[in-house]
């Protein structure tokens, strides 16, 4: 049949096939390509964990929907929001598809975010601590770091105080219920 084929085009049959192309080259691509497609998956595939899961004061935050067909940014469902009050405040009287930012989520480290509903209005990008890891900073080590104020309330411990630097007509101070010395006007 495809001899038929090229006789009938007016031209020879090919006779040459290229190296990478042959069946131990395909099976070396496919092999290649079928591990690189699995580490791609396993990098982008995460849940948060399931709301039930978590341990008492972790915020629940849950994968956002885009509603039906559409890549609109809408608000989150109203059962997510902290303060559902706060955010019909906030979008007031704005049509769908202007309450909230029209984002999409970027790239951090080689794993993509992805637009959760975790208590605010609308959704934000995110990433698990496990997928993209973060520096919280809990051993700075700062020569900047001053201890608390003296009269700091005994709630104050494990605060980490700078010196202020004040502008004209402010002098460093205390203000009462404050763990560190702040500006304040000059006396």
């Amino acid at each position: 049949l495809a001899q038929e084929f090229w006789h009938a085009k007016g031209r020879p049959q090919p006779t040459q096939t290229f190296p990478s192309l042959r069946p131990p080259g395909m099976a070396r691509l496919a092999t290649i390509m079928i591990v690189a497609g699995a580490a791609v998956v396993s990098a982008t595939v995460w849940k948060p964990e399931p709301c039930d899961e978590l341990a008492p004061g972790v915020p629940c935050t849950e994968l956002y929907k885009h509603p039906h067909g559409s890549t609109t940014v809408m608000p989150c469902p109203v059962e997510t929001q902290t303060v559902a009050a706060g955010c019909a405040a906030l979008f007031g009287d704005k049509p769908d598809g202007q309450q909230c930012p029209q984002i999409t989520c970027p790239k951090a480290l080689g794993v993509t975010m992805k637009l959760v509903c975790a208590g605010g209005c609308c959704p934000t990008c995110w990433a698990p601590d496990h997928v993209v890891s973060l520096d919280r900073h809990t051993a700075l080590e700062n020569p900047n770091v001053v201890p608390p104020a003296p009269q700091a309330p005994t709630t104050c411990g494990g605060v980490r105080c700078f010196e202020p630097v004040c502008g004209a007509g402010y002098t460093k101070g205390h203000v009462q219920g404050d763990c560190c010395y702040s500006c304040v006007p000059g006396r």
